[in-house]
């Protein structure tokens, strides 16, 4: 068991990730990388909700947070991105990592390529990453955010004292994403700094969440359905630091988190 004093935690607020995406910078320099790891049930609600008739490739392991990407951030700005273009995505290069990956990475957009979500990660996100030395390739990429992804687990994470960010849909906000940020050493640090598209809240709480009300953790249902009034977990977002009640006691403490909740994340 390990402990990390919880300081800075931040709320961070996105009111679509398309907005998020358009207002990518051309400079490539970058202060910090944030680690994304996304709730699949949420996802699939999503993806669900955008077209009926879509289906989800649900991970395995449907109890278990998977991995969106890392992303270099220049702080008060959003991105870098697409600091390569020429730098495509080799599938045979994460050859010995894909196992891995099809566990931990997953691309939940069903009737999509495998390889969907890692080929837009990697030239969006690691083609600016590749300036660090233990970046600089397609597998270093990747086998970070495996090596990340075990140490640094959502399933965990939300056991203690998340940041939030949400979606609010009819009074209710699904979780859908999760971040930490880290230093261009690879150390963990605050996210203080990294563009909210909205803030809501004193300093040490920045949400789009209606704190006053229930933040909803979405479960499977047989795997792949999804209802509306079935949830893993209710959490009640006071407005004190610790922002979820566990349905366990917990001892972990984590610093530098932030929290998506939905949002149909089809740009990635």
């Amino acid at each position: 068991m390990w402990k990390l004093s919880l300081t800075g935690i931040i709320f961070i607020v996105s009111c679509s990730y398309y907005a998020y995406a358009t207002n990518v910078k051309l400079n490539h320099d970058f202060d910090l990388l944030i680690f994304t790891q996304e709730w699949p049930a949420t996802v699939c609600k999503e993806w669900k909700k955008h077209d009926p008739s879509h289906k989800c490739a649900m991970p395995t392991n449907t109890d278990s947070w998977t991995i969106h990407g890392i992303w270099p951030t220049k702080l008060g700005t959003i991105g870098p991105a697409f600091c390569n273009r020429t730098w495509m995505f080799d599938p045979e290069k994460i050859k010995p990592i894909e196992q891995q990956l099809t566990q931990v990475w997953v691309n939940v957009f069903g009737g999509t390529s495998v390889y969907a979500l890692w080929s837009h990660e990697w030239t969006k996100h690691g083609t600016c990453a590749a300036q660090l030395k233990p970046f600089n390739s397609e597998l270093n990429y990747f086998s970070i955010g495996i090596n990340w992804m075990k140490q640094y687990s959502m399933t965990n994470i939300l056991k203690s004292d998340p940041a939030i960010e949400c979606k609010k849909e009819d009074g209710q906000s699904d979780i859908s994403e999760i971040r930490i940020c880290f230093t261009k050493d690879l150390e963990l640090t605050n996210c203080d700094g990294i563009v909210a598209r909205q803030q809501i809240g004193d300093d040490s709480i920045l949400t789009n969440c209606d704190r006053s009300k229930n933040i909803l953790y979405p479960q499977y249902i047989n795997n792949h359905c999804l209802k509306k009034d079935k949830m893993a977990a209710c959490y009640y977002a006071s407005s004190h630091r610790n922002m979820f009640e566990p349905l366990q006691n917990f001892t972990q403490q984590f610093i530098s988190l932030e929290i998506k909740i939905a949002g149909y994340n089809m740009g990635w």
